[in-house]
């Protein structure tokens, strides 16, 4: 098994945030095999962390937290004879050192536990002979927090776990230029499912709640979790998906909470106007002039159509042709 920490929270403006908003983003991280979430001082104090023993021990079980920040001993006196009150959980402090330097100048002996940030550009070097002097290097926990402004860090990081690298920090949905989280889970379940435990189908669910908490929405065609990547349009791409799904489909949109849908529109061909009309009678001249009007009404409204406007045009086309016959 490898770790997976999430950072998506240290970089949230969480002033507007609720804490059971808070608490559901967490159970959804952990549950799509978030090993740990990071977190900030200011955040520990909205999360609604259940007030008995009993209650914290069975709503964390393996769960683990730890600070982004090093907060002051909770159990250290404010003065001659006052101790604070014990707590009922404590958070594990971060001892993992940023650092965004040359490989070569890591010093086992001044820290054991490292996150290596940056290495934007890896892809584009020998990045196997980095890997392997990174775990060569002698320290204890090395994290890897590869940058994404050169959009690689997805295979930066998929590298990393399958070279032999025990630990990844991600953001969910590229947050703050991290590894995006759902594109490293989503790559290690078709590649190395060994390596994690959790269920992605929360992906959707995770994807909304993220909408909400950071108060903009999700790319629609954004890998893995967009609410469009499953919708298919093109005749020739339909035609594939109908006849054998996995032409097109690296995994089932159920796998992170999605459905394939077809739609029509301006690309559409026969086999989809069939599918979507159920009409397998359908002679090849109206289906010829239903898509002609199909192409023209979409052009014009610059969208798909609903399967409601499809049944009416339809209807309309057909009842145009059989007047047209009639007379």
């Amino acid at each position: 098994m490898v770790t997976i920490i999430d950072r998506t929270l240290t970089t949230f403006n969480t002033s507007g945030m609720t804490g059971r908003d808070l608490n559901h983003f967490c159970d959804l991280l952990f549950t799509c095999g978030v090993t740990k979430i990071e977190l900030t001082p200011e955040l520990v104090d909205r999360l609604n962390f259940p007030v008995t023993a009993a209650g914290l021990k069975q709503w964390l079980g393996g769960r683990r937290f730890f600070l982004s920040q090093i907060l002051p001993d909770p159990l250290a006196s404010d003065g001659p004879g006052i101790k604070k009150p014990k707590p009922l959980w404590r958070l594990e402090p971060n001892e993992l050192v940023e650092k965004n330097i040359p490989v070569s100048k890591l010093n086992p002996r001044t820290h054991q536990k490292i996150r290596i940030t940056g290495l934007e550009d890896l892809m584009t070097r020998d990045y196997p002979a980095v890997f392997k002097a990174l775990l060569n290097s002698g320290i204890d926990t090395l994290d890897l927090c590869p940058g994404n402004q050169q959009h690689c860090a997805t295979a930066i990081a998929l590298e990393w776990l399958l070279a032999g690298g025990q630990s990844i920090s991600c953001g969910f949905t590229n947050h703050h230029h991290f590894p995006p989280l759902e594109e490293v889970l989503m790559g290690l379940k078709l590649s190395r499912p060994d390596l994690i435990t959790g269920d992605l189908s929360v992906l959707s669910e995770l994807r909304d709640l993220y909408e909400k908490l950071a108060g903009q929405p999700v790319n629609k065609m954004k890998a893995i979790i967009g609410t469009d990547i499953f919708k298919v349009e093109s005749g020739i791409h339909v035609d594939g998906v109908l006849k054998n799904p996995h032409i097109y489909e690296p995994f089932n949109p159920q796998t992170v909470g999605n459905q394939r849908e077809i739609v029509l529109g301006k690309h559409s061909g026969r086999q989809s106007l069939l599918y979507k009309l159920n009409d397998s009678e359908l002679s090849e001249s109206a289906a010829h002039s239903i898509l002609k009007h199909i192409k023209s009404r979409c052009t014009q409204l610059g969208r798909n159509l609903s399967d409601r406007e499809l049944r009416i045009l339809a209807s309309e086309v057909q009842n145009d042709k059989q007047t047209e016959i009639y007379c």
